[in-house]
């Protein structure tokens, strides 16, 4: 008896449940895998955002004591004439404002003004005539 016929499409349609249960099995473990990549990296990105806006709120900190220390001096800390000799000193050995100033604790900006001052004075002084030259009619 030829049951070739039979067995032909049986073995077929076998062949075929097996290859739709393994693309299945297949379609399922992708699926799982992108769940699990689609959580880590949204758990990394929730923890970049939290660490940015700490670093951000630890920036604003910074900024808020920076500018407190700069608008705060204590009184009684103006650069005297020694401090001012000193800051002209140091600044003819080539040391910058900010050294200067760190030095002799006082602000950057006053050393700024002063060795502003101190570098306008002698270019002044030669453009202006003397008050007391002797070719001067009295």
């Amino acid at each position: 008896m030829e049951l070739n016929w039979l067995l032909s499409p049986l073995g077929l349609y076998a062949f075929l449940a097996l290859a739709l249960a393994g693309c299945l099995a297949l379609f399922l473990s992708m699926k799982r895998e992108i769940a699990l990549l689609r959580r880590s990296f949204l758990e990394s990105r929730d923890a970049a955002a939290a660490s940015a806006a700490a670093l951000a709120a630890e920036l604003a900190a910074l900024r808020q004591e920076m500018e407190r220390s700069e608008a705060v001096w204590p009184a009684g800390q103006e650069l005297n004439l020694t401090q001012r000799a000193q800051a002209l000193r140091m600044q003819r050995r080539g040391e910058s404002p900010a050294t200067i100033a760190a030095a002799l604790r006082v602000p950057r900006n006053e050393i700024d003004l002063l060795l502003k001052i101190q570098n306008l004075g002698p270019a002044e002084r030669l453009q202006r005539p003397s008050l007391h030259n002797s070719d001067a009619p009295i």
